[in-house]
């Protein structure tokens, strides 16, 4: 069985004046999206107030849609249901939720739907994270009669099967008389999971316990699973997301500003919010970003101005100004350039093509004379 979102249409909630989101590509609905946006894009409100708080009414109490429970007006949401070779497509009109939504539909549609995981971003959920290695370790011992040294080598297994491309220099050690959870860091020093790195407790505690929970026919939510980590695992760890959503029956919505996420993923798989004046619509001619270098992301997607401190940029933007008005031999110029060098250094790529602009310029004008 699966379940998934196929497309969402908001109207008049917040930000979300009037827009459209298809998941699917060529007809198929898609195990894993990427939605993309400059703070204030919308998308946590996406994740958390619409996905998450209409699935939570419609899957955990449904008898409140026939009683005027306080659901959006103005949002529908379109989800397949897959069963051996039969598809079924259900249109959700949170308007019509409360009242006139056939009965037989929730009784059968929402029961299949396991549960709704909404991740937010910054927190790093130890408590989370100790009960699925602790109920994991269990399983295996009480349910599978497996030694605990067994059942903690299968855990490194995993661990190091998940994160193949990370290079983590920790070791899973096993739990203690107290159930914490233990590991074995760089220098052979046992710590607790509080005791990992920022990244390293991100990784553990979101992406490595949705694996030893084993959470399954789910709709995996994520707001910015970049936080705390270094770029070059800000490009994998999309990987590992798609990765679960495919081996267990999972939907898995990200939501990230990170160009190094978005340049990892595929353009099918990527959804594009844009913040324009107080409203935020959904790129509709988007044509993919992957493989894309960083800088060109910061630029043409999440329309950064510069990708310099603002006041260098300032700085830089009036000296080419100066050339381009052949102002370059000025004392003002001069100070300017000296000034930049020194802040950004003489090889700096602008620095050394505004030089080029001036030998350029210098030769025509010789040539005129």
């Amino acid at each position: 069985m699966k379940m998934k979102i196929r497309s969402l249409r908001i109207r008049n909630y917040k930000i979300f004046q009037d827009i459209d989101l298809d998941f699917t590509h060529n007809g198929e609905t898609q195990n894993f999206i990427v939605v993309a946006g400059v703070n204030g894009s919308g998308k946590t409100t996406l994740l958390k107030d619409i996905i998450c708080h209409t699935f939570q009414n419609m899957a955990m109490i449904p008898e409140s849609l026939y009683h005027g429970d306080d659901l959006f007006d103005d949002v529908f949401i379109e989800v397949e249901y897959r069963e051996k070779n039969a598809v079924r497509i259900f249109q959700i009109d949170t308007n019509t939720l409360k009242s006139d939504f056939p009965e037989h539909a929730i009784k059968f549609l929402f029961p299949k739907l396991k549960q709704v995981v909404f991740y937010e971003a910054g927190t790093a959920d130890k408590k989370t994270a100790k009960d699925s290695f602790i109920r994991f370790v269990d399983s295996l011992i009480y349910e599978k009669g497996r030694r605990s040294t067994e059942a903690y080598s299968i855990i490194q297994d995993i661990l190091n099967s998940v994160f193949q491309d990370f290079n983590l220099q920790i070791e899973f050690m096993g739990l203690d008389r107290d159930k914490e959870v233990l590991f074995k860091n760089s220098l052979a020093e046992k710590i607790k999971i509080e005791e990992l790195s920022a990244g390293e407790q991100e990784l553990i505690t979101k992406a490595f316990s949705l694996y030893l929970a084993d959470a399954r026919e789910s709709i995996i939510l994520i707001d910015e699973p970049e936080s705390s980590l270094h770029p070059d695992w800000q490009s994998r760890i999309a990987h590992i997301y798609q990765r679960f959503a495919d081996k267990n029956n999972n939907q898995v919505i990200l939501a990230t500003h990170s160009p190094h996420i978005v340049s990892s993923v595929p353009r099918e798989q990527i959804r594009v919010l844009a913040r324009e004046g107080e409203t935020v619509r959904a790129i509709k001619d988007f044509n993919g970003s992957y493989g894309w270098r960083v800088d060109k992301v910061l630029l043409e997607i999440f329309r950064l101005e510069g990708l310099r401190t603002p006041s260098v940029e300032k700085k830089l933007s009036h000296l080419r100004g100066m050339v381009f008005s052949e102002q370059y031999e000025t004392a003002e110029f001069k100070e300017l350039q000296n000034e930049l060098e020194r802040i950004i250094g003489y090889d700096d790529t602008d620095l050394v093509l505004i030089r080029m602009e001036i030998a350029k310029r210098t030769s025509r004008n010789e040539k005129n004379k």
